[in-house]
């Protein structure tokens, strides 16, 4: 049985992962007014590393939220 602070932890994880998405859907938006090839480069190594850690963050709140198991569609 988890106690109540592990379950915290896992809501403030997926919280940080969930803010990890909103901005790469932000820069995703900047990609089509970039005409440089150089700073579209930059945008795109910048989505690179938050997709990283939306992962890492959301593989450390399964360690966390009591192994809840996903459901298969």
């Amino acid at each position: 049985m988890m106690n109540t602070e592990n379950y915290e932890l896992a809501a403030l994880l997926a919280k940080n992962a969930a803010d990890e998405q909103e901005a790469i859907e932000g820069y995703l938006e900047l990609l089509p007014k970039i005409m440089s090839a150089d700073d579209i480069a930059v945008i795109k190594e910048i989505i690179s590393d938050e997709k990283n850690h939306a992962m890492k963050l959301a593989q450390m709140a399964l360690k966390y939220d009591g192994n809840i198991v996903m459901a298969n569609d």
